[in-house]
């Protein structure tokens, strides 16, 4: 991508997000500097909105902090399965289940069921997306949006990505959802309560 030559001081810069995937806006781009420096991103916006008139989100970041972040964060792992970067990047981690850091996560996806029939099809999707990493990331499954969407069409039935995204959602999708969101909820209650780090039956 030519973006990466603007961040040729830096030793790896990865970019990801959206655009990435096929039928979504470009205006989505995160990219990771990864360095254990600290330094200043607003210049960094400012040039990529001016000249390109794209608003990018720059997260600055160690390569060891970036490997923690992975084997912890499945929405984390979701967002990394697909990027370009300046220099080559593999990535060998074994996922550390933090319930604590998955019960938030989780948090953030109640609201497509406190505001089913009001969401657009891309945040609901979003939601249902999230949702689903993080089960996949309890049963210590491979994280990608591949994985995560045949997940989905799996447990709500052929076709539901395409129903998600175009908002052709009933009752029975909601029913669902909140059916998987009790199953993980509990899962994560009770490894909170045991204070264990162990996969937790559903």
């Amino acid at each position: 991508a030519e973006i990466l030559n603007y961040f040729e001081q830096f030793e790896n810069a990865i970019i990801t997000g959206s655009f990435l995937e096929k039928g979504f806006d470009f205006k989505d781009i995160d990219v990771l500097l990864i360095t254990d420096k600290k330094i200043g991103t607003d210049s960094i916006k400012y040039h990529f909105e001016r000249e390109f008139g794209i608003s990018i989100h720059i997260t600055v970041i160690g390569f060891k902090s970036l490997l923690k972040g992975l084997s912890t964060d499945p929405l984390f792992q979701m967002m990394l399965s697909k990027f370009v970067s300046k220099k080559r990047a593999i990535f060998k981690i074994k996922n550390e289940i933090n319930y604590k850091l998955l019960d938030l996560h989780l948090l953030e996806s109640k609201a497509l069921i406190d505001n089913f029939y009001f969401l657009p099809g891309k945040e609901k999707y979003k939601l249902t997306r999230n949702l689903t990493a993080i089960k996949l990331f309890i049963d210590n499954k491979k994280i990608g949006i591949e994985a995560v969407d045949s997940e989905i069409d799996g447990y709500f039935g052929k076709e539901t990505v395409n129903n998600i995204r175009e908002n052709l959602l009933d009752k029975d999708f909601l029913d669902k959802y909140k059916k998987l969101y009790d199953k993980i909820f509990k899962a994560i209650l009770n490894g909170i309560k045991n204070g264990s780090k162990q996969k937790q039956a559903y």
